[in-house]
């Protein structure tokens, strides 16, 4: 009841509008009693007396309430759909509004088909019943209360006689109305996973095609079909039950009007005029209880998507803005971590643990680690995805938590292995950032990231459209104009996170030889595996199980064993000779070099 009372609730902004419809309602009641009272005279005065000037002005009289009940339909169904339009834009744009609040975390344990089959038929379901269902049932009771007292003004033991199978048919309603709902809630959550299934596998294509997994996803996503589909035939057998059943009523109580009425009138007691009017109301009662069982179905399919949509409208973001949150007018990029500890939510395992990191202005950081050893729950720490479970991280003196998160993401550049372009123009994705930069910043942002050249190639240059996540590039490619992204925003912060993964070395090389100069000045956080990509770094940090373990330069690190110097020789033991004769001479020139450890 809580969900009906929400949903109504999206109406009270359109008070004006449902006014209107309720007057409508009212006037189209008056409407359907009218050819009633004028067949009753047709048939006990015009017919009777042979009045033809009577007679033809009760057929004028039907012309009328026809043309005039037609001018209020229009008014009720134009103003109910235009109100359920409105309540259904209002809503889908809030849950979209919510959908930015919250963190990448929400998305991956919920799910993109769980969170588009909300989005879609969950939505159509509220809109069928907030558009004009729950107004129809304020007609349909307008229209049971009207005709029945008109019923009972014509003869009141004959409007009793008409309605002796109702009690029969709200039972039936109820029951239906009882096993109906559940069954509705199963096909939504059905619908869901059906949805989610076909997302995934759409999205996995690839993956799909290069590992020959067509058999194991066609017998998936049969699988995900069939729960579907027999969840509708659990749903379609309880609405079958019902509907004979409630056809049989109302059959009845037809029956039971034409014999009674027949002989109320062989009987004197009723005129012919009286039964055709009842006859011709008949329906014009009946057909609102008939229908209360569609409405009931109609509007448990909007109770039962309407908890998932609430759900999500009330998932409270786990990361936000504090009270009176800091916005941070100049940036130097001073960021330090301060005994930090992460465990991903549900899981006591720590993922981080007793973090103590200093990176100063202008510094650029190497994050080196094994798979999982959180290198990049580290950096994701910076843009507050995720917030420590303990311990604090400073920006310049201040708490992330107390900086406002616009001011704070807009101070970070962020390039990601796994870099999402949006099907628009080659310069729509690199000024995401930055909607109002001019074609020379783009070219200039592009240039330093080496994506000018297979750009400039395109037909359309950077007018070129781009498919759904940028297919039509390859990764490299991809990945270059993720970086072209970020450069384009001047950010004070940049982290590079695997940046470079998909270039070929030759690439890499020209993209360092640019990032050289972007990098000046500016706070830079790198994860690579490539040694090549972060020997230059003025610090270099190995974690190990989520734990710093090594903290140096580069040749620093070379002159103690750890996981560094094995990758180290991994890669460059035949390649770099030149380095490892310069280390040999730093050592000998300063025999009392200490390492450092973290």
């Amino acid at each position: 009841m809580s969900d009906l009372k929400r949903l109504l609730g999206y109406l009270k902004p359109h008070w004006i509008g449902v006014v209107i419809v309720i007057l409508a309602m009212t006037a189209a009641t008056v409407l359907e009693m009218s050819p009633a009272m004028l067949l009753r005279q047709i048939v006990d005065v015009a017919l009777p007396q042979k009045d033809l000037p009577l007679l033809a002005k009760l057929c004028l009289g039907f012309v009328g309430v026809a043309v005039l009940k037609g001018i209020v339909l229009y008014i009720q169904w134009y103003t109910s759909e235009l109100i359920g339009q409105e309540v259904i834009f209002q809503m889908r744009q809030q849950i979209h509004d919510h959908l930015q609040t919250l963190p990448p975390s929400y998305f991956s344990t919920m799910g993109t088909g769980q969170v588009m089959a909300r989005l879609t038929s969950d939505i159509h379901s509220v809109q069928d019943f907030i558009g004009w269902g729950a107004l129809f049932l304020v007609s349909m009771v307008l229209m049971t209360v009207g005709v029945s007292s008109y019923l009972a003004y014509l003869n009141w033991r004959l409007m009793l006689a008409t309605v002796v199978t109702f009690p029969f048919l709200f039972r039936t309603v109820f029951w239906f109305d009882r096993n109906v709902r559940p069954a509705w809630k199963n096909v939504r959550e059905k619908m869901g996973k059906l949805t989610e299934t076909l997302q995934e596998n759409i999205t996995g294509i690839r993956v799909v095609k290069a590992f020959a997994r067509e058999p194991e996803e066609i017998r998936k996503f049969a699988r995900r079909n069939l729960e579907h589909y027999e969840a509708n035939l659990e749903r379609a057998d309880i609405e079958a039950r019902a509907q004979p059943f409630l056809e049989l009523l109302t059959g009845l109580s037809a029956v039971s009007m034409i014999g009674y009425g027949g002989y109320l009138v062989l009987s004197g007691q009723m005129t012919v005029g009286t039964l055709f009017a009842f006859y011709s109301l008949l329906w014009s009662l009946i057909w609102p209880v008939r229908m209360l069982g569609w409405l009931v179905n109609m509007a448990e399919q909007s109770l039962a998507a309407a908890p998932r949509l609430f759900e999500l409208l009330d998932t409270e973001p786990e990361i936000k803005d504090c009270p009176d949150p800091v916005e941070l007018e100049q940036v130097k990029g001073h960021i330090v971590f301060e005994n930090v500890d992460f465990c991903f939510p549900g899981d006591d395992r720590k993922t981080l643990e007793n973090i103590n990191l200093e990176i100063l202005p202008g510094e650029t950081v190497a994050i080196v680690g094994g798979t999982g050893s959180g290198k990049s729950t580290l950096v994701n720490l910076i843009p507050r995805f995720l917030d420590p479970t303990s311990g604090r991280i400073t920006l310049d003196g201040h708490d992330l938590r107390e900086i406002s998160l616009k001011s704070l993401r807009k101070n970070i550049g962020l390039v990601l292995q796994e870099n999402f372009l949006f099907s628009a123009t080659v310069r729509e994705n690199i000024s995401l950032g930055k909607p109002d930069a001019s074609l020379e910043e783009i070219i200039q942002a592009a240039e330093l990231a080496q994506a000018h050249g297979f750009i400039s190639e395109f037909p359309k240059g950077y007018d070129t459209p781009l498919g759904e996540r940028g297919i039509g590039l390859s990764g490299g490619q991809k990945q270059r104009v993720a970086l072209a992204r970020a450069i384009l925003t001047d950010p004070k912060i940049l982290i590079l996170d695997e940046a470079t993964s998909s270039v070929d070395t030759e690439t890499e090389y020209l993209i360092q030889e640019g990032l050289s100069h972007v990098m000046e000045n500016r706070t830079t956080i790198i994860i690579a595996k490539r040694l090549s990509t972060i020997r230059d770094a003025d610090k270099i940090v190995i974690l190990k199980d989520g734990k710093i373990s090594q903290v140096g330069t580069h040749l620093e690190l070379l002159s103690q064993p750890g996981f560094y110097k094995k990758l180290f020789e991994s890669q460059f033991a035949e390649q770099d000779v030149e380095l490892a004769l310069s280390l040999e001479l730093e050592n000998a020139s300063n025999p009392n070099h200490v390492s450092q450890d973290a």
